[in-house]
């Protein structure tokens, strides 16, 4: 993020600088450092009892409200000391949008960046369709720690739910890419120029990495269905696991690598373009912005605004649009957590 919005706090750009600010990465990187370190003793300590409850669920959801609470931490600490000093005192405050982009000035994704997950959504298509015949009235699609079914579902059911994954995975993340350059951008009014450009290149990039995930991942499933479908026999589930979790770990160092390239190339445009323009300063626009991540502002008519925690777009939860958006997200996620239940019976 932009320095002035440290743990999702808006400054002036004269206090990005601040002893606070160093105090607060300082304290937030080692408080990850510990959470790294208790999340992995804890998660070696159930493995000993092959709790994969734990490991699965209970360990994702735990380390994400540790995390998130070491950012609250830090959010809160620079808020009280910008609002107690009054970092905001006296300075001209303004909204700088950019306007008059068409739509041929706007770069989105090609769709050859979606080509390798719709040839993987084909050959699990026609696998299926291959197989079909060959197999048994009941195939297994779900396995237990040992590599054995555990839950049989019908093979034509089975054979039509095997796609869905992909088509909503790469529908979604086609659809996030695409619509992204078409975001209202917000510019930094003490550095118009660079900040445009910044973002730019910041769009562009996060656009063909959502299509690079959404291959990665569809991989993922493709393994899945080569075991489902019997391509491969169900004892390999045991070595299935190593493989999606190499799979899932070049996802992550690829999205690491890729981001910082990025972040690089959008620091460097940003510091070959410096045009301060000490009369404005951007908006204090906290009081939107619930616990430093969620953003709800029915004032504001845009449905898709820049996050302040991690990199990317977040719905405006105070448009109707976007509280309609994220039922229907609950929905699906509730539908799909309760799918492979139904199947089973």
């Amino acid at each position: 993020m932009p320095p002035t919005i440290p743990f999702g706090v808006r400054i002036p750009p004269d206090r990005v600088d601040a002893p606070i600010i160093a105090h607060v990465r300082r304290d937030y990187h080692t408080g990850l450092i510990v959470i790294a370190l208790l999340v992995g003793a804890a998660s070696w300590f159930f493995a000993q009892y092959n709790s994969v409850i734990y490991t699965s669920v209970v360990g994702i959801l735990v380390t994400t409200i540790l995390i998130y609470l070491d950012y609250y931490s830090a959010h809160k600490r620079i808020a009280h000391v910008k609002e107690r000093e009054g970092w905001y005192n006296g300075l001209r405050q303004v909204v700088m949008a950019e306007v008059g982009t068409t739509r041929s000035e706007v770069s989105r994704p090609s769709l050859l960046w979606l080509l390798p997950a719709l040839l993987i959504l084909a050959a699990i298509i026609a696998i299926g369709i291959v197989r079909y015949p060959a197999l048994p009235a009941m195939i297994p699609t779900h396995f237990g720690a040992d590599g054995q079914p555990n839950q049989w579902t019908d093979k034509a059911v089975a054979l039509w739910t095997l796609p869905l994954p992909v088509i909503l995975v790469s529908g979604l993340l086609y659809t996030l890419a695409y619509y992204l350059p078409h975001t209202r951008q917000q510019i930094d009014p003490n550095n118009p120029e660079a900040d445009h450009e910044r973002q730019r290149l910041l769009r562009q990039g996060t656009s063909k990495l959502l299509l690079m995930i959404a291959t990665m991942t569809n991989l993922i499933f493709l393994l899945t269905a080569l075991l489902v479908l019997g391509v491969l026999p169900p004892g390999n589930a045991v070595t299935i696991v190593p493989i999606v979790t190499t799979i899932t770990l070049l996802i992550l160092v690829g999205t690491i690598t890729y981001l910082t390239r990025l972040m690089s190339r959008a620091s460097q445009s940003q510091h070959a373009q410096v045009n301060a323009n000490k009369q404005f300063v951007a908006r204090d626009d906290d009081r939107y912005w619930i616990g430093g991540i969620l953003y709800y502002n029915p004032e504001d008519p845009a449905l898709w605004v820049e996050k302040r925690m991690g990199m990317g777009m977040t719905i405006n939860f105070g448009n109707p649009t976007g509280k309609i958006i994220t039922v229907a997200f609950i929905v699906i996620i509730l539908i799909s957590s309760l799918l492979p239940i139904i199947l089973g019976h």
